[in-house]
């Protein structure tokens, strides 16, 4: 299917701003300061229009465009971090607002939004409980007008420059199967503290925080989607959503490091190895395979006719190989990586470990449902 010619030219936008803004600030890999600047330089230019319906002044699109414009981005722009952030703020804009927001909601945050003048944050894992149903303790209480919200939530992306928060709390510890709402809080909101970024090594300038809620005071308006049914019908898909858009990224970052062996490879003399070339033939070919497997979840997501989940854990799989192949091709070739080069590997790594943990839990999940049928 074509793709509408304001998703391409966002696309293209994407990956020239990348190539012109990101690409040329070394310091992005190295820097514990997030770069505000650079921030609104992205909503000067278009890009967080992507995946937002024109309604509300974006471009419209769905996962697989969010893919394809995170893929072009990293690749570009040799950053994983920024391109991490960025795209979770489309996801949260799109799959988050959008699908479950009352139409009040939606005009109020997503115009902004598609500006790049409201930043949001998924708020879900706590110190120490992580993002389990059966461990978080945040509460949401019934009062006269509305809710107060207790608790605190960490490793947030994009927490610490966020200007609202979707907190995910419990409304009901009495029933058999706890029950969780989400809310949106806005940054200033009465109650609410948001704590300093955490000093993370990798995926820089991507930032992660937390907040704190004291007896946060949030109208019932503030409800997103389905009172008491958030866990279902927000968090639950919404790592799914990730688990998919987020492989753009990855594959951005894996275009770079082949973009890095090509070039050290037509630099090699007539008397380098012979296999080199059919190596990274088949290296690239892996690649492609990957982006194949990607953009088929992707788009099992916009039909909504069948479940991602084996492309998700395919994908894990295959990138593992990848990126052990692209470490003895390195070495083979005897490169002496720039330093952007090596810190993306490193994040290339660290995503990889991370996709790794929540792709095991599902894997199992599904594994012990086929089982028991």
């Amino acid at each position: 299917m074509k793709q509408p010619d304001g998703l391409m030219k966002a696309q293209s936008q994407a990956a020239e701003f990348a190539a012109r803004h990101v690409a040329a600030r070394a310091d992005l890999q190295t820097t514990q300061e997030f770069p505000l600047d650079l921030w609104r330089e992205m909503g000067e230019a278009g890009l967080f229009k992507i995946g937002i319906p024109e309604i509300h002044g974006g471009t419209g699109g769905g996962h697989s465009d969010l893919l394809k414009a995170g893929e072009v981005f990293v690749r570009n722009g040799l950053n994983l971090g920024l391109g991490l952030s960025w795209i979770f703020q489309q996801v949260i804009a799109r799959f988050v607002v959008e699908e479950f927001g009352t139409p009040g909601q939606r005009r109020q945050y997503l115009p902004a939004a598609a500006l790049g003048n409201c930043t949001m944050s998924f708020a879900v894992s706590e110190p120490k409980r992580g993002a389990s149903p059966k461990t978080l303790a945040t509460q949401a209480e019934k009062t006269g007008t509305g809710y107060e919200l207790t608790g605190e939530k960490t490793y947030l992306t994009n927490g610490p420059i966020a200007d609202l928060f979707v907190v995910v709390a419990a409304t009901d510890d009495a029933a058999q199967r706890r029950r969780f709402t989400a809310f949106i809080v806005p940054r200033g909101t009465q109650g609410l503290t948001v704590t300093p970024p955490m000093p993370l090594n990798l995926l820089k300038p991507s930032p992660h925080g937390g907040i704190q809620l004291n007896r946060c005071p949030v109208p019932k308006a503030s409800v997103l989607g389905r009172e008491g049914n958030a866990w279902p019908d927000i968090v639950v898909p919404l790592g799914e959503t990730e688990d998919v858009v987020m492989m753009g990224p990855v594959l951005g970052g894996m275009a770079a490091q082949l973009d890095l062996l090509r070039i050290a490879l037509r630099e090699r003399s007539a008397s380098a190895e012979k296999t080199l070339p059919g190596e990274w033939g088949a290296l690239n070919s892996l690649w492609q395979a990957l982006r194949s497997i990607a953009c088929e979840a992707a788009g099992r997501l916009d039909r909504g006719n069948e479940s991602p989940a084996p492309l998700s854990i395919a994908f894990a799989r295959f990138a593992a190989l990848f990126h052990a192949d692209v470490a003895r091709f390195t070495e083979r070739l005897r490169i002496e990586e720039p330093e952007r080069f090596s810190l993306l590997q490193k994040d290339m790594e660290f995503m990889e470990m991370l996709q790794k943990r929540r792709l095991q839990i599902r894997q199992a999940k599904m594994g012990a449902a086929q089982l028991a049928s």
